[in-house]
């Protein structure tokens, strides 16, 4: 019998869309070689011995250890991860079996109610749940919460049940279906957010475990509630949501790192310059629906998905003008239509 354990060290787990650099796609395309040379080995070996195996087990840090052999897929997925936790590794899930995806695995985040704390990538936030609405819940932090990587999260203390309802709103124009598959599963209101990797304090945010989204999204209430107008602030929190709602879809499907597809439909290439400010629909340069849209492929999609749904009528006008925007909304309505079926003509129809 053969074995051979791999140790592959990857880039930090709190990853925002804003921060995805050449670095971590560079490090992320490694990852991808990685599982690429993984099957192959496993290939390789088949052809003289049927009964070889792999396993891959993944720690929360995003450490990947290999394990790979003729035992069976229990003792193999068994020796990895005590690899990983001998190591020192939080939160050891098997994510591939031999040649098949473990279909089990996820990041999600999870509410533990004997700690009265949200369980977010091997951290807790202390909160308590306020209201759940079509299998999301909306929550309120009780304490101030910095990670170790300074991400802050404020205790709340101002009003936020308009907010709680206009979220409400937004969420039922949903069909259940897409909710379900969507990879959303918390609403986390905080009193403030900050991130020192971000270089300014964000409306709201969805940070991601490499290709895996916990399914949290993040309002910055200190942000939303700056804004008096009552209309301008429902406007606000609508597209403030999509946006963020589609960088856990764009998790879920795997494509926040890495979208060569998506990349290739653009004539210019993104900003090397972070581009802050965005209040609206701007298609001065062909291809992006917004100055955000130019940083980079995630927030190209989140923006034209945020726009797509918060303001349709206009959304429809900008891409009749604009061919490669027209490209991106059908690649990304049909990437919509691969989580649910029911995001058909009908769904479309009663945004107008």
């Amino acid at each position: 019998m053969r074995f051979l354990v791999i140790f592959f060290l990857l880039f930090p787990n709190n990853l925002y869309a804003g921060s995805i650099t050449t670095d971590a796609k560079k490090a992320y395309q490694e990852r991808v070689e990685f599982v690429k040379k993984y099957i192959s080995t496993i290939e390789e070996n088949r052809k003289t011995n049927k009964k070889f195996r792999g396993s891959v087990v993944e720690s929360v840090s995003g450490n990947l250890y290999t394990m790979w052999g003729s035992l069976p897929q229990n003792q193999l997925d068994k020796q990895a991860l005590d690899s990983c936790k001998k190591d020192g590794g939080v939160d050891c899930l098997v994510r591939f079996r031999t040649l098949e995806k473990n279909l089990k695995y996820n990041r999600y985040a999870k509410y533990i109610n004997s700690k009265l704390s949200l369980k977010v990538l091997g951290e807790y936030i202390k909160s308590k749940k306020v209201y759940s609405s079509r299998g999301i819940d909306f929550l309120i932090s009780k304490e101030n919460f910095k990670n170790k990587k300074d991400f802050f999260c404020g205790q709340v203390k101002s009003n936020y049940e308009d907010i709680t309802n206009n979220l409400i709103k937004e969420i039922s124009i949903y069909p259940e279906s897409f909710l379900q598959n969507s990879g959303l599963k918390y609403v986390m209101i905080c009193e403030k957010i900050t991130d020192k990797s971000l270089g300014f304090e964000p409306g709201g945010l969805a940070p991601g475990h490499v290709d895996q989204s916990p399914g949290v999204f993040y309002l910055n209430l200190s942000v939303v509630n700056e804004i008096k107008d009552l209309k301008a602030k429902k406007n606000y929190i609508r597209l403030l949501f999509h946006h963020e709602f589609y960088h856990i879809i764009d998790s879920k499907l795997s494509l926040m790192q890495l979208d060569e597809t998506w990349e290739k439909i653009n004539k210019v290439d993104y900003s090397d310059d972070l581009i802050k400010d965005s209040t609206g629909i701007d298609t001065s340069v062909e291809g992006f629906i917004s100055g955000y849209a130019r940083n980079n492929s995630a927030e190209d999609k989140a923006e034209l998905y945020a726009f797509m749904i918060a303001q349709h009528k206009e959304f429809k006008k900008a891409i009749a003008k604009d061919e490669i925007l027209l490209k991106k909304s059908k690649l990304m309505i049909s990437r919509l239509k691969s989580i649910s079926k029911e995001i058909n003509k009908n769904f479309w129809k009663n945004l107008n």
